[in-house]
This record gives C-alpha cells, sequence and structure tokens, in this order.
C-alpha cells in the first residue's frame, strides 16, 4: 500500500512538472541586424527583458541575419518557420504596401495605438503577412543621408548628382529624384561597399553607425532629417493563437512596456551618437527644410498611388 501512495505521488508530480513546462512558451525572434549593432541592440534589450521577467511564461531566443537572412525574414515569419520577427517594413513592402506609412508617421507607436491606426495596420498585416504586430521602436529617430565626399549643394534641384548612395528601398525613389545613383544593398555589406568606393554614401538612422563601423569611412551628415526608423516587433499569427492567455496577456504588457522604454532609449542613443560623429569629425551640413519636405511629399504620393483605398486614410491618422 505504502509503495502504491509512493508510486501515486511520484506520478502526480511527473505530471505537475509536465504540465508547469508545458506552460512556457518558447519562441525565436529574427532579428535584421545582429544584437550587438544599431538597430538590432533594442530588440535584444526587449528579448532580455522578457525572458527576465517571463519565466513559466514565455522565454524567447534571439537570432540574427546569420541564422536567418534579411530577405528571407519577413516571409519565414509569415510561413512560421520563424516565430516573431523584428524588422523594418520596408522590407515586406512587396506583401505590405502599406506598411510603410509607418515610416512617413509623425507619431509614436503609443498614440498609433490610441487613435486606431494600429489597429488598422494590424488588420492588414493580419490579412497579407498572417502575423500580428505586438510593438516597435524607432520613431523620432530619423535618416540621414552621409557621404564620404561632399554634395553639390548649389544644385538645389539635384544636390546629390554623380553620388552612389546605399539605400534601402523606402529611400530609393527619393534618392534619385536629388540626383543620386540609389542601390539597395544589406546594412552588412555597406562597410565594404564604402571601402571599395562601390558606393560613396548611404541612408540610415541617426543611431548606430559607431556599432557598425561606419564612421571612420563617414565625413559629411546632411540635415535635416527625413522619415522615421520604424522597427517592428510581430509574432505569426498562427503561433499567437496557439499561445493561452496568461502567455498572450504577457507579451501584450511587455509590448506596452516597450512603448515606454524606447522614448528613454532614444534619448540615451541620441546624446552618444552625436558625440561619436562630432568626436570622428563627421560634418553636419544643412540643406534646408525643402529636402525633407520633398522626401515626405514623394513618398505619401508614391504610397497613395500603390494602395489608393487605405494609404489616405492612414495618412490622416498618422500625421499631425
Amino acid at each position: 500500500m505504502k509503495k502504491l501512495v509512493l508510486a501515486g505521488a511520484l506520478f502526480a508530480a511527473l505530471t505537475f512538472d509536465g504540465a508547469a513546462v508545458a506552460q512556457e512558451a518558447r519562441l525565436r525572434l529574427a532579428s535584421f541586424l545582429p544584437g550587438n549593432q544599431s538597430f538590432g541592440i533594442p530588440a535584444k534589450r526587449w528579448v532580455d527583458e522578457v525572458n527576465s521577467r517571463g519565466k513559466g511564461v514565455v522565454q524567447i531566443t534571439l537570432v540574427g541575419p546569420d541564422a536567418v537572412p534579411l530577405p528571407e525574414q519577413p516571409n519565414a515569419v509569415k510561413t512560421g518557420v520563424i516565430d516573431m520577427h523584428s524588422g523594418p517594413p520596408t522590407f515586406y513592402r512587396g506583401t505590405l504596401i502599406e506598411g510603410e506609412t509607418m515610416t512617413l508617421s509623425e507619431k509614436s507607436v503609443a498614440e498609433l495605438k490610441k487613435n486606431g491606426a494600429w489597429d488598422f495596420m494590424n488588420r492588414l498585416h493580419a490579412e497579407k503577412m498572417n502575423v500580428m504586430l505586438l510593438t516597435g521602436f524607432g520613431d523620432g529617430v530619423n535618416f540621414n543621408v552621409y557621404t564620404n565626399r561632399p554634395a553639390n549643394l548649389s544644385d538645389k534641384a539635384k544636390p546629390f548628382e554623380g553620388l552612389v548612395i546605399r539605400t534601402s528601398p523606402s529611400q530609393k525613389a527619393f534618392l534619385e529624384s536629388v540626383g543620386a545613383r540609389a542601390v539597395v544593398i544589406s546594412p552588412t555589406e555597406v562597410y565594404t561597399a564604402l571601402e571599395r568606393n562601390m558606393v560613396q554614401g548611404y541612408a540610415w538612422p541617426l543611431l548606430g553607425l559607431k556599432e557598425l563601423g561606419w564612421l571612420k569611412l563617414t565625413k559629411y551628415r546632411y540635415d535635416p532629417g527625413f522619415y522615421s526608423s520604424v522597427v517592428n516587433i510581430m509574432i505569426n499569427l498562427d503561433k499567437w493563437k496557439s499561445l493561452d492567455s496568461r502567455q498572450q496577456k504577457f507579451l501584450n504588457e511587455m509590448a506596452t512596456w516597450m512603448d515606454t522604454e524606447w522614448p528613454k532609449w532614444r534619448a540615451e542613443s541620441r546624446a552618444d551618437e552625436e558625440k561619436s560623429q562630432k568626436e570622428a569629425g563627421v560634418q553636419m551640413v544643412t540643406v534646408g527644410p525643402e529636402l525633407r519636405k520633398r522626401a515626405h511629399d514623394a513618398f505619401w504620393n508614391e504610397l497613395e498611388g500603390l494602395s489608393p483605398q487605405n494609404v489616405p486614410q492612414l495618412r490622416k491618422l498618422m500625421t499631425n
């Protein structure tokens, strides 16, 4: 009888332990940049916080483009090859062009969640990407054009004539309109391209040049900045639906945590980056407000032409 009681207790303990383990969701998140570089750093900080607070509930393994190449990441999260993705909407514009409106947004993620824009965007992501947006960061950090030789600012129409500028798809049309030959290459290839004079500059957000090692190959930064360097953190919709209510609630809470923490990180990072660029001898060149206006007008017009049914409404929600 005693043996039966002990056996029953052991079985109950094993069953309880198995249930506890089952309640911890283990997810894999692919970031478009490594966790020690530029906009890979906030993603890693968020994952570290999730893992610290979420023991027994949710744990996330972070991988970078070495594990899942950047061009494959959006489709990988759409199909469930990876559970989560951290990256800019420009890299899945072929599937969801409306995502690019977030690059032009003048509001924070928290504000977009309040005015209905986030829900609207999430419906589109669910329909076309099979994902749900949790949070994002990068808003409030503008892009700049950087070069290793001076632009011709006396030519107001095409100041970057004759320069090959690295870009992502979202800036390509604008850069070509101001005279540059714009080429889309991965961030991991920019250093070599600059070193070999394949490009003479690049469009990139204010943050991250130090970690990426580009400062020593950069001489000029053109102000004011334009667009916003949005990076979305999303989860595969099927994976989201498979989580229990406790896990979903926890991830939503951590999304809100990121919404409030990002502005603090942004202020700290901006101060550090400005100091690093100054110490590296990067000259800040003021072009004038028309550069920013041209960039935004050109991109909004392009997006409205590609999605006239959705973009005008999103523009109203995202601009002041």
